[in-house]
């Protein structure tokens, strides 16, 4: 499998491994039709004292328990794993050595969908964790920056697997800005730890 050397001498050197060829088309076709048929939803998040739709759609699977709460206002409530991404579960966390109890999805619709400058440290997954990201669809425009650094901009392609390692989190921001170009939907999954729950 092919692992992506992304960066030259002149842009920093990231926490992160990117697979651009993780998934076969047929593979990424396949998981692109089952993921397109998941619970989705259009969730409210509170932010500077209003209530605004998420921009994009959303949908949890995971471990029994394993609730996930983010922006302190967007509250998650897994489903139970579909075949589909357990299997897909499991084969990243023999490629990296990873495990994770639950995975979020989030559906771009356009390029208006979107996620801002953030990053993902919400006491639920424990500390410093890792975090696997696929995706399917549109290929989109992402970013990585260090917390006072410049961003690297870089697309994550149909079927491809980007890695957060230990410690990204803590020291980096990351997002999915929006566009005026006419895009069409992009799925990306977020497969995460979670120290609560049981399985």
């Amino acid at each position: 499998m092919q692992q992506l050397n992304l960066f030259t001498e002149s842009t920093p050197v990231l926490p992160i491994t990117y697979y651009p060829d993780f998934l076969t088309l047929e593979q990424a076709n396949e998981l692109y039709q089952h993921c397109l048929k998941l619970e989705w939803q259009q969730n409210q998040i509170r932010m500077l004292g209003k209530t605004l739709p998420v921009p994009r759609l959303e949908c949890i699977y995971g471990d029994y328990g394993c609730d996930y709460l983010y922006s302190n206002s967007v509250f998650l409530k897994p489903l139970t794993w579909t075949d589909n991404l357990a299997k897909l579960r499991d084969s990243i966390t023999k490629l990296t050595g990873y495990k994770f109890r639950i995975v979020i999805g989030n559906q771009y619709r356009s390029g208006q969908d979107s996620i801002g400058w953030h990053s993902d440290n919400e006491a639920s997954m424990g500390f410093n964790p890792a975090i696997a990201s696929i995706s399917l669809g549109c290929v989109r425009k992402f970013q990585i920056k260090p917390r006072n650094g410049k961003p690297t901009d870089f697309w994550l392609e149909h079927g491809s697997l980007l890695v957060m390692h230990p410690g990204c989190q803590s020291t980096h921001l990351h997002q999915v800005p929006k566009t005026n170009k006419v895009v069409s939907t992009r799925i990306n999954l977020t497969f995460r730890p979670h120290t609560g729950g049981g399985r």
